[in-house]
């Protein structure tokens, strides 16, 4: 809500207000591609996308629990960790990634939309229903029959 009670208006300065971030706190985010261009139908963009967050768990940024990549925005759930805020995990994670997508498709330009969505996870529920809902977009989305049948989808936990 505004300081005048009114729900945020439309537009990036609205996606961004009331955004904070805070080390060991559970994240999800939802980032899209420029135009919503279905750029994430080449495994080699997908694998761009996993690298990177391969890379910043490595550095310590965040631990990863689940990611998937559709054709035109990713899911993320991350923890992040005490080496940055959210904005810079993802300006970390967009900018690398649109670098080399580029490179990779022979073009030059936006690769990502400027802004993403981030919901803090409040507890266990919270987090089993994200990832739940994460696994099953592919199949929401007629992309497969079978959510596991979905290959640009990684989860260090077992859904049951």
């Amino acid at each position: 809500m505004s300081k005048d009670g009114q729900p945020p208006g439309r537009g990036s300065f609205a996606l961004r207000t009331g955004r904070w971030s805070a080390p060991e706190h559970s994240y999800f985010i939802t980032a899209s591609t420029f135009h919503r261009q279905p750029i994430f139908v080449d495994p080699v963009c997908c694998q761009i996308v996993f690298d990177r967050i391969d890379w910043l768990e490595k550095e310590g940024k965040l631990e990863y629990c689940c990611c998937i990549i559709m054709p035109d925005h990713i899911h993320l759930v991350i923890e992040l960790e005490s080496g940055g805020t959210l904005r810079q995990v993802m300006q970390s994670l967009k900018g690398y990634t649109a670098l080399k997508i580029n490179q990779q498709r022979h073009q030059r330009g936006h690769v990502w939309q400027e802004q993403y969505y981030d919901h803090l996870i409040r507890n266990e529920e919270d987090l089993r229903s994200t990832i739940t809902y994460c696994y099953e977009n592919p199949a929401r989305m007629g992309l497969v029959q079978n959510a596991g049948d979905y290959p640009f989808w990684r989860c260090k936990f077992v859904l049951v």
